[in-house]
C-alpha cells in the first residue's frame, strides 16, 4: 500500500464526519432563510470542508498514480461523485453573481453519495443499475419518442385554444412528463377533443414502456442482491469487469 493511500485510509472516519457536518450545515444554512454570504460562519465552515475535500480528490489522483488500471478515477463513478462534491463551492467563488449560483449550491447535498466508497449495500443497488444500462437503452429511446410525440402533438392542438396555458413548448413537454408519470397535477389539462386523444395514447404506450423499465430494473437487482450473499463478492470489481466486457462486446460490433 503507497503512503498516498494510507494516508486516505487513516483520513477515511473524518471524511465521513465531514460528509454529515457539511449536509447538516447546508441544511441549517437554507432552513434560516440565508442567502449566499448572509451567515460568515457558514461560508468559513464549508470552505474548510470543500478544502479538505479538494484535498482528498487531488490525492486521490495521485493514489490513481498507482493503479495498474491506469488514470481511471476522473472518470469513474467515485470520480464523480467527489467532482461534484467540491465543484459547487469552487464555481460559488469564479461566478458569486451568476443567477445559477443557487442551483449550484444544492449540489452539495449531493455529498452524501461519498458514503458510496464505504457502503457495499449502495455499490450493489448502482451496480444494478449500471447494468441494466443496456436494456434500458431502447427502451429509454422509445419513451423520448413518446415523449416528444405527445409535446409537439400537445402544443399544436392546445396552443390555439389555450394560449395562457400552453404559451410555449416547455409547457406541452412539461404536461407530458406530469402525465406519462402519472403524477396529474391538474394545473394543466387538453380542452380539445384530438388532444384528449392524443393524451389517451400518450398515456397507454407510456405506461407500458414504463412497465419495461420498471421488469428490467427489477430483474437486474433480483440478480444483484442475490449476490450480496456473498462476501467475496467486491461490487466495485464487478463495476470494472462489467465496463470491459462493454469495451470488448463495442470493438467486435465494430
Amino acid at each position: 500500500m503507497t503512503t498516498v493511500a494510507r494516508i486516505l485510509q487513516r483520513a477515511d472516519p473524518w471524511l465521513k464526519f465531514m460528509v454529515l457536518a457539511g449536509t447538516l450545515i447546508y441544511l441549517i444554512e437554507i432552513s434560516l432563510g440565508a442567502t449566499a454570504g448572509a451567515y460568515p460562519v457558514f461560508w468559513w465552515a464549508q470552505c474548510c470542508i470543500t478544502l479538505c475535500f479538494t484535498i482528498e480528490y487531488v490525492l486521490r489522483w495521485l493514489d490513481d498514480l498507482h493503479d495498474h488500471y491506469g488514470w481511471h478515477y476522473p472518470h469513474s463513478a467515485l470520480g464523480i461523485i467527489d467532482l461534484i462534491s467540491i465543484a459547487p463551492f469552487w464555481i460559488g467563488l469564479c461566478f458569486p453573481s451568476s443567477q445559477w449560483l443557487q442551483l449550484a449550491r444544492t449540489l452539495r447535498v449531493f455529498r452524501l453519495l461519498k458514503f458510496f466508497r464505504y457502503s457495499r449495500s449502495l455499490q450493489l443497488v448502482a451496480l444494478g443499475f449500471y447494468r441494466a444500462g443496456p436494456a434500458l437503452r431502447p427502451l429509454g429511446f422509445s419513451m423520448l419518442v413518446i415523449g416528444m410525440f405527445c409535446s409537439t402533438a400537445i402544443y399544436e392542438l392546445e396552443h390555439p385554444a389555450q394560449p395562457d396555458k400552453f404559451a410555449n413548448l416547455f409547457d406541452a413537454v412539461y404536461f407530458t412528463m406530469v402525465t406519462v408519470a402519472t403524477v396529474g397535477y391538474g394545473d394543466l389539462s387538453p380542452v380539445t377533443t384530438l388532444g384528449r386523444i392524443t393524451v389517451m395514447v400518450t398515456f397507454v404506450s407510456g405506461l407500458a414502456v414504463f412497465a419495461g423499465i420498471l421488469g428490467v430494473l427489477g430483474s437486474s437487482f433480483f440478480k444483484v442482491m442475490e449476490e450480496e450473499i456473498d462476501p467475496n463478492i467486491d461490487p466495485l470489481e464487478e463495476f470494472r469487469r462489467e465496463r470491459e466486457r462493454r469495451l470488448v462486446r463495442r470493438e467486435v460490433n465494430h
